[in-house]
């Protein structure tokens, strides 16, 4: 990083350069490259605030993602490292994503190997010992502490890293509150710099989840303090990921257990199973039964092929699960598997609903089966006929079953295994079992899965809930070897379902796009807006009919031609488009004048990128030229009846305010005749009469000022801030005479084109305002920044706020609230501002004062 830090300021002709590390976690930046510090490399924190407020600093950015930054020292050449720094911002990111894409690509390796390893255990407190080796790599801790859950007490029964030795208790209470707060928690808990007072251990970071097995809680995992790898990472604790990383390794030791109990279970049933072993004889005789019923599979799954219908398929494989001349299970129990909700939902159940007529049932079923010659014709045909809305399909309509953490189903989906459940194993299952027992009424069924290629696609319940005949191991055998056959089937026709489904709905998706093109084709040629797309060159794209009457040329002869060939009328409005090539933005003209064959005309015109689907590029400007002639001269004549009424109303104004000074000029001229030859009246008489002639000039020239027309302005470029000071020291006299005090609140700010006299005359005239509306003691604030591409200047004044009814009209010509003055001050700093340099002013009512406010454009020279 040093080298790169060099390699930096000696192109950027740098005087020195520090290159940080943006730390998320902490919202700090670390020093890790330099050129004049090195002792403080990995030491050197600064927070995020601090460093970006360094005019000097440059951001380090990656998709929106801040890496890190570089801090210069009197750069001369910025825009020769533009492409280093864009490089050394990926580079950083990449860095970061590739460490934390490696550290997970482990850990998910470690994942796989814990359930290896849990697995391989056939003994609790080996796999105690276990589970804290394997969590300790896997999170990379120093230490790992399992207390397991005895009676009310929480029990010091494995550790890695850590012995008896180093725990104040070995037994803590359940009340203790580190313990109430890890069992409350559902996913865990995560503490940095934190302490525990049941051992002597310093404690940087920690991660713990209670260890659960169903409803109830095993104990507590605890992983203290994260091993510091080789090398720079951005985190040295640990984090939300590893807490959610604990809470599935928990999860999975939970199922570890389970298993222990489970085979505990299954251990003893084989033992009393083992006890029961029929002689050489029943063998023959389940060897025989079980060549008839693999007969029957081979038919079973003939039928099945045989029909790319699923539904069909469902009552195939069903009607061959529960006939007599099938495999002869009592009720047959379908269950599809949905992903995205991790739910069984029923789809189809097969079987008696009661015992009432039963033997009869089965009597004409056996009837019906027996006049057909082959068993796989008799469950295609009988399948087309069979209704399976009613009986015990309607008890499953809307049933759905979780099968996440599910004693069962987790094991029958995504362990893919046969669960035989005898009334022994109901009963010790207990609770976890009794969704399906109360369902199904009875204690002894099969769960079957129905697995595809890749993945199990269903569930099948069979149960003999009627005859009350045992599921032997020949039957869960079979069931196996059909249920693969049937998975595959199912999913075969499944696919071929969809797959017609999908042509179809391309066909139909052909079809509505080939009208959507054409009627989106014809919206654009019966538009009255005229459109035309340019792209990079110049070139015409497409356009409509309105641009061919417009340039008075078809359209074979516009598409493909360059703008520049329209002639002087176009070229300029057309030329605005490469603009938007340049800025990346929507570009929009009002009141466009354009010199067509036709005269003249007046068009909104608007400049829209045409970017590419995924947005990244940009392939076109798409121009509209909307014609708002009729519209402009309506408008016209509108601003002129506006303008004669406004003339009417200012005159009667102009004689009011002419009038005072008139009245008092002649009432001293009449005093003046009569005291004509008193020396020291008629020079009184004078200075009075001097005077109200110069108040007179002053209104007429205001007057005038207002009156005029928007003036040619004179630009320059300048400081807006240097601005501000100069008018605030003139105005400094008279505001100390007041005993005000003016305050600045000056932001850095670009250089503006505009008329510096202009702009000065507005703000004398508001400084001046809130210096005579000010008490004394009060305060005055300057204030200025920068939005964008606009400067934004404010005046703000201790007083009392203007209320919100003379708000509306202090810009009106002619309306003041001084006992003197023409009211025509702020209505020419509004002209100054708006018509003459396209900015905006207005004041605001704030509880402890009035702030005037204008912004103007910062324009460069030659816009």
């Amino acid at each position: 990083m040093s080298q790169i830090a060099q390699i930096i300021c000696s192109q950027a002709n740098a005087e020195h350069c520090d290159l940080f590390i943006y730390e998320s976690q902490k919202d700090h930046f670390r020093l890790v490259g330099t050129t004049h510090q090195h002792e403080k490399i990995g030491v050197l924190k600064i927070n995020s605030n601090t460093l970006m407020n360094d005019s000097h600093t440059i951001k380090l950015e990656y998709n929106g993602k801040l890496t890190g930054a570089i801090a210069l020292r009197n750069p001369k050449n910025l825009p020769a490292i533009d492409n280093l720094l864009e490089e050394l911002a990926f580079s950083l990111w990449w860095l970061d994503r590739f460490t934390e894409l490696e550290n997970t690509a482990e850990r998910y390796h470690n994942m796989s190997q814990l359930t290896d390893a849990f697995y391989s255990y056939d003994d609790q407190d080996e796999l105690k010992k276990e589970m804290v080796k394997v969590v300790a790599k896997i999170l990379r801790a120093d230490m790992v502490l399992f207390l397991e859950k005895i009676s009310e007490n929480y029990v010091f029964t494995a550790g890695f890293g850590i012995d008896r030795n180093q725990l104040l208790v070995e037994s803590i209470p359940q009340s203790h509150p580190f313990i109430s707060k890890i069992e409350k928690s559902d996913s865990g808990i995560l503490n940095i710099k934190t302490q525990i007072d049941f051992a002597s251990i310093p404690v940087k970071s920690l991660i713990a989840v209670p260890l659960r097995l169903q409803d109830r809680i095993l104990g507590v995992l605890i992983a203290i303090n994260k091993i510091s790898e080789e090398g720079y990472r951005t985190r040295y604790s640990f984090d939300e990921f590893d807490l959610s990383t604990l809470h599935e390794v928990a999860r999975r030791i939970s199922l570890a257990y389970t298993r222990l109990e489970y085979q505990n279970n299954l251990k003893k049933e084989i033992e009393k199973l083992k006890n029961y072993t029929k002689r050489y004889e029943d063998l023959i005789k389940q060897q025989q039964l079980y060549l008839k019923k693999m007969d029957l599979v081979h038919n079973i799954s003939n039928a099945m092929r045989a029909s790319y219908d699923p539904n069909n398929v469902y009552k195939i494989l069903l009607l061959g699960l529960t006939s007599g001349r099938g495999l002869g299970f009592n009720r047959a129990l379908l269950l599809l598997r949905d992903r995205k909700t991790e739910t069984l939902f029923g789809k189809i159940w097969l079987g008696p609903s009661s015992e009432e007529d039963i033997t009869k049932i089965w009597r004409e079923a056996e009837r019906r089966a027996m006049s057909y010659g082959d068993f796989s014709q008799y469950l295609r045909e009988e399948a087309l006929m069979l209704d399976i809305s009613n009986g015990l399909t309607k008890k499953i309509e809307g049933k759905m079953f979780h099968y996440k953490d599910h004693p069962v189903f987790e094991r029958v989906v995504l362990r893919r295994k046969l669960i035989h459940i005898t009334p022994p194993l109901a009963k010790s299952m207990g609770e976890a079992v009794k969704d399906l027992t109360n369902l199904l009424e009875t204690e002894e069924f099969a769960v079957v899965p129905l697995i595809g290629k890749w993945d199990t696609i269903g569930v099948l319940i069979l149960d003999n809930k009627f005859t009350g005949n045992p599921i032997s191991e020949i039957d869960t055998e079979v069931l196996k070897i059909i249920a693969d056959s049937a998975g595959l089937t199912i999913e075969n026709a499944t696919n071929y379902e969809e797959l017609r489904k999908k042509t179809e709905s391309l066909e139909q998706q052909k079809n509505m796009i080939d009208y959507l093109r054409k009627f989106s084709e014809s919206i654009l040629q019966n538009l009255t807006t005229a459109v035309i797309v340019i792209d990079r060159q110049g070139k015409v794209l497409e356009c409509n009919k309105r641009v061919e009457q417009l340039l008075g040329l078809p359209k074979e002869r516009v598409i493909g031609s360059a703008y520049t060939d329209f002639g002087e009328a176009f070229q300029d409005v057309f030329g605005v488009a490469m603009k938007v090539f340049e800025r990346g933005e929507t570009i929009t003209l009002s009141r466009y004048r354009i010199e067509t064959a036709n005269g003249e005309r007046f068009f909104d015109t608007k400049y829209s990128p045409l970017w590419d689907i995924a947005g990244s590029s940009m392939n076109g400007v798409i121009v509209t030229l909307e014609d708002v002639t009729d519209q402009y001269l309506l408008e016209q004549e509108r601003k002129d009846k506006e303008k004669l009424a406004l003339l009417g109303e200012m005159s009667a104004r102009v004689a009011h305010e002419l009038r005072n000074p008139i009245t008092v000029i002649g009432g001293f001229l009449n005093r003046l005749k009569k005291n004509i030859s008193d020396p020291q009246a008629r020079e009184r008489y004078l200075n009075i009469l001097s005077n109200e002639v110069d108040n007179l000039q002053n209104i007429v020239s205001e007057i005038l000022e207002f009156s005029r027309s928007a003036r040619n302005i004179d630009e320059s470029k300048f400081q807006i801030n240097e601005l501000i000071e100069e008018v605030a020291f003139f105005m400094q006299e008279k505001a100390a005479r007041n005993k005000i005090n003016l305050e600045f609140m000056l932001s850095p700010l670009q250089e503006v084109v505009a008329d510096r006299n202009r702009i000065k005359r507005v703000l004398i005239n508001l400084v001046q305002n809130a210096i005579e509306a000010t008490p004394q003691g009060g305060r005055i604030i300057l204030k200025s920044q920068q939005d964008q591409d606009r400067v934004l200047v404010s005046v703000f004044n201790t007083g009392e706020p203007i209320s919100e009814e003379n708000l509306r009209k202090i810009f009106v010509p002619f309306y003041t609230t001084k006992t003197y003055g023409t009211g025509l001050g702020l209505p020419i700093c509004k002209k100054i501002i708006e018509d003459e340099h396209g900015g905006r002013i207005w004041a605001e009512s704030k509880p402890e004062g009035t702030e005037f406010k204008f912004e103007i454009p910062i324009k460069r020279e030659g816009e």
